[in-house]
């Protein structure tokens, strides 16, 4: 355990292997974010470490690095196209982590700098939007206006436009009735029929 140097002087076990220092999470996130980070204790036992992407075996400082929460730390490309080999049917907790195997994915309540921007970097990727919980498409142009006259089987030039603006602005709204409403319904204008008669 030691003392991280930056502002927030927490008290840290993560050390990062380049710079001999303890690190925070903060610091991991704003000064250190292509270093090799692992707990003291891994650096007391051995100290050897090569700085390079275990997916490409390039070095970490050619590219933008993405570190997830169990500080293995990868080429944000590099890991989009790892996850995006998986079936697309993947669940969630089926993206692990390709060095230690752990979530890839920071557990919904974490409060943690590495988790805040892990998720903002996670976003962009088509793969990884169902594990953030965040919607598969973006919702665009919502305020647009539909044609529902292409929903209705009718065309604007089938139609006044003053009559069209106001009948074809959105569709009937129907519901169906269960069918036990619609015999009982059937029966009781039957029999209504012939009492009258």
């Amino acid at each position: 355990m030691g003392l991280c140097k930056c502002p927030m002087k927490k008290v840290t076990n993560q050390f990062c292997f380049e710079h001999r220092v303890n690190v925070c999470e903060h610091c991991m996130v704003e000064e250190h974010p292509t270093c090799v980070v692992q707990s003291y204790l891994h650096w007391l036992d051995d100290s050897d470490y090569n700085p390079v992407c275990r997916i490409c075996d390039d070095q970490l400082a050619t590219g933008e690095c993405i570190r997830l929460v169990c500080y293995d730390l990868f080429h944000k490309e590099c890991l989009n196209d790892w996850a995006s080999r998986l079936p697309p049917n993947t669940a969630p907790a089926g993206y692990k982590c390709p060095v230690c195997s752990k979530a890839i994915f920071p557990p919904p309540n974490l409060v943690s700098p590495i988790a805040d921007r892990l998720q903002e970097a996670l976003a962009v990727f088509p793969w990884a939007r169902t594990g953030l919980g965040l919607p598969l498409i973006e919702d665009v142009g919502s305020n647009e206006q539909c044609d529902w006259s292409v929903a209705n089987g009718t065309t604007p030039d089938m139609v006044s436009h003053d009559h069209f603006s106001s009948t074809h602005s959105r569709p009937a709204v129907t519901q169906a009735k269960p069918l036990g409403q619609i015999k009982k319904h059937n029966i009781d204008t039957h029999t209504r029929v012939h009492t009258h008669g």
